[in-house]
C-alpha cells in the first residue's frame, strides 16, 4: 500500500519543464495573496490619517480581506473536485487582479473595504488548493523541500509586505499597494493558462454539493473573525458583537448538525479525531495569529515610539524577510533528511522568547536589543513554518490533499486574522485605559510602546499556548502510524 500511495502522485507524466512553469505560478499566487494580507499594515497609518478615520474603522481594510477569504476557502477547496483545482485557482488570481484595481481607485474608506472583501474572496479560490496543487507535484521524498519552497514563499510574502509597502508608500502613495498587483496578476494569469492542466474532473467523481453546510460554515467563521474588531468599539459597537456571537454561535450549531446528517459533508468531523492532523493546523493558527499581532503592532511601534519612516520600518522587515528566504528552503530539505519530532515545538518556543525579548527592551528604546529580539523570532518562525506545513498535508489520506489545502490555509488566515483583529483590540483597550480617546497617529511615545509591550506578552503567551497542544500524548494517533500515505 505504501508504494502504491507514493506511486499515485509522483509526477511521471509531467515534463521537469512544465513542473517548473506550474510551481513558479502557484508560488506566485501565494506570494500575491500573503502579500496581500499583511502589506497593508504598514500602510494602514496612513490610510487612517488619509480618511480621517479611527483604526478600529480603518482596520476592516486588513479584517474584510482576511475574513471573505477565510470564511470562504473550504467552500472552494469543496468545489475543486466539480471544476478541478487548477480552473477554481486562476479564476480566483482574475477576480484578486481585477479587484486590486477597484481597491487603488476606491473614493472612499467603505469603497475601499467593499473591493478588499471582494479581492479576499479571489485570494481564497487560489489559497485553498495551491497547497495541494504543490503537494501533488513532487513524489514523497521531495514533499518537504516543496513544503520548504512554500513556506519559504508565504513567510518572505509576509514580513516582506511592509519593506515593499514602505517604499511603495514613500514613492507613490497607499494606492501604489494595489496598483502592484495588476501586470504580476496578468502575467500569472498567462503562465497558468499556458502550463497547467485545465480539463474539468470526470463526472463519475462529483457528488452533491453540502449547501447548507457552506452557508451556515461561511457565516460562522465569518462571524468569529470580525468578533474582535466589533470588540474594539464602543456603545453600538458592543451591542452588535453580541449579535454577531449570537448569530456565530447559532450557524456553528447548524453546521455540526448539518454535517452529521449529510451523506457526503462539506467537512467530516472525523477527520478532527486525528491527532497528527489536529495538533500540527491548530499549532500553525496559533502561530499565525501571533504573528500579525507582532505585525500590526510593530510598524506602529517603529514609527510612533522611535520615529522611523515608512522606508524605514520596511527596512526593518527586509531583515526578516531575507533569514525567511534562506532559512525555510533550508529547514524543509532538513527536515526531508532527519527525522525529528521536535522542529515545530522548537520554532514555537524560539519565537515566543524572541516576543518576550522585544517586549523587555521595547522601553529602552534601544535599536540593537529590538533587532536582535526580532532576529530570534525570525528563527523560530523558520524552524517551524516548513515542518508544520509538511505534517499538516500528510496528517490526512492522499485522497483529502485538497480538503487538508483548504483547511491549511483556512486555519493560517484564521489566525491572522484573530491576531490582526486582537492587535487592534489590545490598542484600542490600551490606549483608552491611558486616557486616550483619539487617532493612533496622535498618541505619544509612551502610549504607544505600552500598547506594544502588550501585544507582544500577548503573542508569547499565545505561542506558550501552542507549545503546550505538543506536550507528550497529543502530538500522534495512537498507532503512532505515519499518515498521509507514508
Amino acid at each position: 500500500m505504501e508504494t502504491i500511495t507514493r506511486l499515485q502522485h509522483t509526477p511521471a507524466a509531467e515534463s521537469a519543464a512544465t513542473r517548473t512553469t506550474v510551481m513558479a505560478v502557484a508560488l506566485l499566487g501565494m506570494f500575491m495573496t500573503v502579500l496581500d494580507c499583511v502589506i497593508i499594515t504598514i500602510a494602514l497609518p496612513t490610510i487612517t490619517a488619509a480618511f480621517h478615520a479611527e483604526i478600529a474603522v480603518s482596520q476592516w481594510t486588513m479584517t474584510g480581506y482576511l475574513t471573505a477569504m477565510t470564511a470562504s476557502m473550504l467552500v472552494f477547496a469543496r468545489l475543486a473536485a466539480d471544476f478541478g483545482k487548477n480552473r477554481i485557482f486562476l479564476a480566483g488570481m482574475a477576480v484578486f487582479t481585477i479587484a486590486s484595481l477597484g481597491c487603488a481607485v476606491a473614493p472612499t474608506l467603505q469603497v475601499l473595504i467593499a473591493m478588499r472583501v471582494l479581492q479576499g474572496v479571489g485570494a481564497a479560490m487560489a489559497i485553498a488548493l495551491v497547497m495541494a496543487i504543490v503537494f501533488e507535484l513532487y513524489p514523497f521524498e521531495m514533499q518537504g523541500k516543496a513544503m520548504g519552497l512554500l513556506g519559504g514563499t508565504v513567510a518572505v510574502a509576509s514580513l516582506s509586505g511592509p519593506c515593499l509597502g514602505g517604499v511603495l508608500l514613500d514613492l507613490a502613495g497607499w494606492q501604489a499597494i494595489f496598483l502592484i498587483n495588476i501586470p504580476v496578476g496578468i502575467l500569472l494569469l498567462v503562465l497558468g493558462i499556458r502550463s497547467m492542466d485545465l480539463k474539468r474532473p470526470d463526472a463519475s467523481d462529483q457528488v452533491a454539493m453540502d449547501r447548507g453546510g457552506a452557508a451556515s460554515l461561511v457565516v460562522a467563521v465569518a462571524s468569529f473573525m470580525v468578533l474582535p474588531g466589533l470588540l474594539a468599539g464602543e456603545g453600538m459597537g458592543r451591542v452588535w458583537a453580541a449579535a454577531v456571537a449570537g448569530i456565530g454561535l447559532a450557524a456553528l450549531v447548524i453546521f455540526v448538525r448539518t454535517e452529521r446528517r449529510h451523506p457526503y459533508p462539506l467537512l467530516d468531523p472525523g477527520i478532527f479525531r486525528k491527532k497528527v492532523f489536529v495538533v500540527p493546523l491548530f499549532s500553525m493558527v496559533a502561530f499565525f495569529c501571533a504573528l500579525l499581532i507582532m505585525e500590526v503592532s510593530l510598524p506602529f511601534y517603529l514609527q510612533g515610539a522611535l520615529g522611523f519612516s515608512a522606508l524605514q520600518v520596511g527596512g526593518v522587515f527586509m531583515l526578516i524577510a531575507g533569514i525567511l528566504t534562506v532559512g525555510s528552503p533550508l529547514v524543509g530539505k532538513l527536515y526531508d533528511r532527519v527525522r525529528w519530532n521536535h522542529y515545530t515545538t522548537a520554532g514555537l518556543a524560539v519565537s515566543a522568547v524572541g516576543l518576550v525579548a522585544f517586549a523587555s527592551f521595547a522601553g529602552s528604546k534601544s535599536l540593537a536589543p529590538l533587532l536582535g529580539a526580532l532576529v530570534v523570532f525570525t528563527l523560530g518562525f523558520t524552524l517551524f513554518q516548513s515542518p508544520v506545513n509538511t505534517e499538516i498535508m500528510r496528517g490526512l489520506p492522499m485522497h483529502q490533499a485538497s480538503l487538508a489545502s483548504g483547511l491549511n490555509s483556512t486555519g493560517r488566515h484564521f489566525g491572522m486574522t484573530v491576531g490582526a483583529s486582537a492587535a487592534a483590540l489590545i490598542f484600542a483597550v490600551h490606549l483608552r485605559a491611558a486616557g486616550y480617546a483619539g487617532e493612533i497617529a496622535g498618541a505619544d511615545a509612551a502610549q504607544i510602546t505600552g500598547a506594544t509591550t502588550t501585544a507582544m506578552l500577548a503573542a508569547a503567551v499565545i505561542c506558550g499556548a501552542a507549545i503546550a497542544l505538543k506536550v507528550p500524548g497529543w502530538g500522534r494517533d495512537d498507532d503512532d502510524s505515519t499518515p498521509g500515505g507514508r
